[in-house]
């Protein structure tokens, strides 16, 4: 396609090689193919994702097809997620790393915490307050009446729903920053979700900030909580 649209200017291009993922890419043969197509410029990246790297088989034998495939052509290069990608033998991180994950301030390892690798999320998903109610006992709350008050209440109901990306399977007491104070949602519904205001909480009004995961609120822990 992008070599039938008769481009006015030549174009940074990254593609993606098929080493055994087999979801997509060129095969090893088809990147010979494409390795001077005239649409791209200098920044003409081969890259691939592991298929297995946390398994039994790990990534060797990935490495070696993208080495072979790539070997002997000018381009840069992208193999790791991460620079400490320890996964790696003898450390072949190639000419470019990608972030992923890291993005969103997690950490991609099992063993290493977000904190003590200094990663911060480049991304805050944040919204506001946008009506307070007052709740009965008895009183119930979204669709399927799946929280209900034990006794009186104030809730808060947050501009943010399933409707806008947020985890529709989130079980009562994910975590919300409300003023960046942890606050425990009751139910996301199709653009918001509640929580319940304590009494004399100055960060319950209408227009108060908040965070729904990234500074302050790492998406892992929004994760963990959502998951089924």
């Amino acid at each position: 396609m992008l070599e039938k649209a008769n481009l006015a200017s030549k174009i940074p291009v990254y593609l993606k090689l098929n080493t055994g993922m087999n979801r997509l890419g060129f095969s090893p043969e088809d990147l010979r193919a494409r390795s001077a197509p005239g649409f791209a410029d200098e920044r003409h990246h081969p890259h691939d994702h592991f298929a297995d790297a946390d398994g039994k088989r790990g990534v060797k034998w990935q490495v070696d097809r993208f080495q072979q495939a790539s070997s002997g052509l000018s381009f840069s290069r992208s193999l790791a997620k991460f620079r400490r990608d320890s996964s790696l033998p003898g450390k072949r991180h190639a000419d470019w790393v990608r972030p992923g994950i890291m993005l969103y301030g997690c950490s991609p390892f099992s063993d290493e915490s977000a904190e003590k690798l200094g990663l911060k999320p480049v991304m805050t998903l944040s919204s506001e307050l946008i009506a307070v109610r007052s709740l009965s006992a008895g009183d119930s709350v979204g669709y399927g009446c799946t929280f209900t008050a034990n006794g009186p209440m104030r809730i808060g109901i947050v501009a943010c729903g399933y409707a806008t990306a947020y985890p529709r399977h989130a079980p009562i007491g994910t975590p919300i920053l409300v003023c960046g104070k942890p606050r425990p949602h009751r139910r996301p519904r199709g653009d918001g979700h509640a929580f319940r205001r304590p009494d004399r909480d100055p960060g319950g009004r209408r227009r108060s900030p908040v965070t729904l995961w990234g500074e302050g609120l790492s998406a892992d822990e929004v994760a963990a909580s959502a998951a089924p």
